[in-house]
């Protein structure tokens, strides 16, 4: 029997529902995203993950993951993923930090910073103009930029004895 066969998938991949109220109390409590900012968007649960999908409930197909991955919960505090904040964190109203275009650029590219920001340190949406970046984290004064490396945009100078420029 083939063993990508739709059984076997789903059993390998199981997703457990949970509790919208959960989601939004991880989302409204740490960045005042409203309950509303959640409508029509169903979760699961999948090993350390929480994923968001726009169905009441999650066909009956072969699949390996469903939806967007929003928090990772592998840490002591849940950790909302960049996607997550780029989706929802217009709605936030606490614990955003707005970067003027250099410091934008420069978290764009992974790099910390000191800056002075009204949030509490942990997790911060990050917003350039009102658009989200992404997910960040504030510690001490620092912003840390919490993008993929896969998203980052480069600015760093070339390695010594190396041509090149950056993507900027």
């Amino acid at each position: 029997e083939d063993s990508l066969s739709q059984s076997s998938l789903k059993n390998r991949s199981l997703l457990q529902p949970m509790d919208r109220a959960r989601v939004v109390e991880i989302m409204g409590s740490r960045f005042g995203i409203p309950p509303e900012a959640f409508e029509g968007v169903s979760f699961s649960l999948r090993g350390r993950n929480v994923w968001a999908f726009s169905l009441p409930e999650i066909p009956d197909l072969a699949w390996e993951t469903v939806g967007l991955r929003v928090i990772s919960v592998r840490g002591r505090v849940p950790k909302p993923t960049t996607a997550a904040l780029q989706l929802f964190g217009r709605h936030a109203t606490k614990n955003v930090v707005d970067l003027g275009t250099e410091d934008a650029l420069k978290f764009a590219a992974g790099e910390r910073q000191r800056i002075s920001a009204p949030v509490e340190d942990g997790y911060v949406v990050v917003s350039h103009g009102g658009d989200v970046l992404g997910c960040g984290q504030y510690l001490d004064g620092e912003l840390i930029s919490l993008l993929p490396k896969e998203r980052r945009i480069g600015r760093a100078e070339p390695e010594e004895g190396r041509s090149g420029r950056g993507d900027l």
